[in-house]
């Protein structure tokens, strides 16, 4: 079988044992569109690499207009290429990449209404499952969906893992790493392949928190000032972390100065050692990934 994905990173460490992966843990993230992962060693406390694949459908160069390939045979695929993926890991934590989310406070979560919650916001155009994570830290519930397809695809592979969402890695994530380091307002803003992440902490949680589709550095430029102005939050004092698919002297991020006067990058968690092959990667890029295991989910 032809590949059926594009590697757009490599990075493993030399020191990658495929016979010792009972000592590793293994974090993925997936969607329809893309599928990437990193390897931790336990035994050093040392993550040893990331790789990341996206389906060629999800690129214009590799398909014919209005293809789509299932996302099982996508799956197939990187575990063909890939069959150290299924080797016994000491730990496997998997999150989904999905638009379909939406936060309830503890206070009004009910788990027989997670359907409810989403119909609020997002249309049902497909069979889905629906999840809900606890962030314990802002005692919340992120509710999402799955499409049935995309879901029975990867439990074909991992049929016992519990699958949570992104965005809860991503805010308990910044949580954990910042919570000591937010006295006032800061917003984060993560950003992804056509889509960024928006997150505001007041020092005792989070107050705002809402994902953008975009196209260019202009439309994150709106989208950012738009909520600081609605949540009368001044640009000229609130500081703002970049984390995610944004590089220092990039244009998004040389924009964002002329609005924000105080522009800082997310750092890695200390917390944890990274291989030599690492530094190649912007400490910035694969956040929520590099962080699963510091989070409680």
């Amino acid at each position: 079988m032809a590949d059926l994905f594009t590697v757009v990173n490599n990075k493993l460490d030399e020191t990658f044992n495929l016979q010792d992966t009972r000592n590793y843990g293994l974090a993925i993230l997936f969607s329809e569109a893309g599928f990437s992962y990193c390897i931790l060693d336990f035994k050093r406390n040392k993550y040893l690499g990331v790789q990341h694949m996206i389906r060629h459908d999800a690129n214009p160069q590799h398909t014919m207009p209005g293809a789509k390939l299932p996302f099982d045979d996508f799956l197939k695929n990187i575990m063909n290429a890939m069959p150290w993926l299924k080797n016994p890991f000491k730990s496997v934590k998997i999150g989904y990449e999905g638009r379909k989310c939406t936060l309830i406070p503890a206070q009004l979560f009910d788990a027989t209404a997670r359907d409810s919650y989403l119909k609020l916001s997002f249309p049902k155009i497909e069979e889905e499952q629906t999840f809900s994570d606890h962030l314990m830290p802002l005692d919340s519930h992120q509710v999402f969906a799955i499409p049935v397809s995309v879901l029975n695809a990867m439990r074909g592979h991992y049929p016992n893992i519990k699958i949570v969402h992104f965005s809860s890695i991503l805010i308990e994530s910044i949580w954990i790493n910042y919570k000591n380091r937010i006295n006032a307002n800061k917003a984060f803003v993560h950003v992804r392949e056509k889509l960024f992440d928006l997150m505001i902490f007041d020092g005792r949680q989070m107050s705002y928190f809402n994902t953008f589709p975009f196209q260019n550095a202009e439309d994150v430029a709106y989208y950012l000032i738009f909520v600081l102005e609605q949540l009368n939050l001044n640009p000229e004092h609130i500081p703002l972390v970049l984390l995610g698919n944004v590089e220092k002297g990039s244009g998004l991020c040389e924009l964002l100065a002329k609005y924000v006067r105080h522009v800082e990058f997310g750092r890695r968690n200390e917390a944890f050692k990274y291989s030599y092959i690492l530094n190649q990667m912007q400490p910035q890029s694969y956040y929520p990934l590099l962080n699963f295991y510091s989070c409680g989910l």
